[in-house]
């Protein structure tokens, strides 16, 4: 019971903090999106309706929409959940309140799920208005829906354990900070957010099939588009969304309890 009072108040809080600036906030959760997918439409578009093409890696004139939509709104999950605790930890950090936010005993799994439901809460609008865009090109038993909405919760997860050690290490040095950007970069190309994995080099192929969020934005494309329930990467992907903020609590306390905070 104490844990649920937990995630209730963190999730709250951070709710609460988030529409502080409410313009700012309609502008992040609704228009970057729709920003970063209507180039790729366009571009999409023009390909295959000029282009002479009948398509490529499975993307055709008849689902590319859906395809992009996906991908998309896996890549809002992916970079909420990476993102989160590393703007949160740096705000608390030069507000220098971030020795208080761990001053009481709390479960760090709490953390988790709390700020897990803020960022969901965030992105629940946005998902709603995609899968509602998607429907319009067809219509999809709600079984599908609710399978692609496990995945993204999983996906979230998955992003969020990533995320707390991309917070804890940059919060005791920022010199950590530009290799992990980089290295998000590189996992976001990994991704296939945008394109399909036909077009990664064939010895990168294999990077791409090993990364849990390519499986989990597959697994939405593929049950969405071809009707294609795909177990194993269902399965794959929920064993990192469990295993990861385990994970992540473990290097967290560790990083606690031993690093110094630097850049007061």
């Amino acid at each position: 019971m104490q844990i649920f009072h937990e995630v209730v108040a963190i999730a709250k809080k951070e709710f609460k903090l988030n529409i502080r600036f409410k313009t700012a906030y309609l502008l992040n959760t609704f228009i970057n999106p729709f920003l970063s997918i209507i180039p790729l439409f366009i571009i999409y578009y023009g390909f295959l309706h000029y282009g002479n093409t009948e398509g490529f890696g499975g993307v055709t004139l008849g689902n590319y929409v859906e395809f992009l939509l996906f991908g998309i709104l896996g890549q809002a999950f992916f970079y909420q959940g990476i993102n989160v605790f590393a703007v949160k930890f740096s705000n608390e950090k030069y507000w220098k309140t971030i020795q208080s936010m761990f001053a009481a005993p709390i479960n760090y799994l709490s953390i988790i799920i709390g700020f897990g439901i803020n960022v969901l809460l965030n992105l629940i609008p946005l998902m709603t208005i995609f899968i509602f865009i998607a429907s319009i090109f067809g219509v999809h038993p709600f079984i599908h829906i609710i399978y692609i909405l496990l995945v993204l919760l999983l996906l979230l997860s998955f992003c969020l354990g990533i995320g707390l050690i991309y917070g804890a290490l940059i919060l005791f040095s920022e010199n950590f900070d530009p290799f992990f950007r980089y290295f998000f970069a590189a996992w976001t190309l990994l991704s296939c957010f945008a394109y399909p994995i036909q077009i990664i080099p064939e010895e990168l192929k294999i990077f791409v099939l090993l990364n849990p969020v390519y499986q989990a934005v597959n697994f939405s494309r593929e049950l969405w588009i071809n009707g294609f329930f795909d177990l194993p990467a269902l399965l794959y992907i929920f064993l990192f969304a469990v295993l990861m903020p385990l994970i992540a609590v473990y290097v967290f306390k560790i990083a606690w309890k031993r690093m110094e905070i630097q850049g007061y």
